[in-house]
């Protein structure tokens, strides 16, 4: 399958990465599902993250068996997700599901640009990923006005 969603059959090494509880598990495998089907179907996607610093494709890093997807736990009051840790874990905090799915996918989307190699927090490549997969406008990325419909928001990547 790839990626793997912690459900409770992961231990990370994190220690506020933990199980998805069980009101969240469709939302995490709805955005797993759909960045494939995005890999698979949007060329640019791909082509934006082998232009990132560690050069793997989008389809690699979902098909990479050893990066797992947590519920973050009780870390940070703005919604704030964290990704790699040097050890291939991410992290999804409460405030995000909160918003929806399409906002789980958008993370799940900028965490994997920073495994490929997008900078730090704030990180406008990682941020910037999520236009190049469909998840917000060009308008939005060259105006810097924020549509509120897409998950892409143009002032995180300052």
């Amino acid at each position: 399958m790839g990626i793997q969603l912690n459900f409770g059959d992961h231990l990370s090494r994190v220690p506020f990465l933990i199980s998805f509880p069980s009101e969240w598990r469709e939302d995490a495998k709805w955005a797993r599902a759909r960045a494939i089907q995005i890999s698979n179907r949007i060329p640019g996607a791909n082509v934006y993250f082998r232009s990132l610093p560690k050069g793997r494709s989008l389809s690699a890093l979902l098909a990479d068996r050893s990066i797992w997807v947590n519920y973050m736990h009780n870390y940070g009051s703005d919604g704030a997700c964290v990704g790699d840790f040097g050890y291939k874990e991410i992290g999804i905090h409460y405030w995000v599901f909160r918003r929806g799915r399409v906002h789980v996918l958008g993370t799940l989307i900028h965490e994997l640009a920073h495994m490929s190699g997008a900078g730090g927090s704030p990180s406008k490549a990682a941020e910037e990923a999520l236009v190049h997969c469909g998840l917000g406008t060009m308008q939005e990325l060259r105006s810097g006005i924020n549509d509120p419909n897409t998950p892409y928001d143009p002032r995180l990547s300052g």
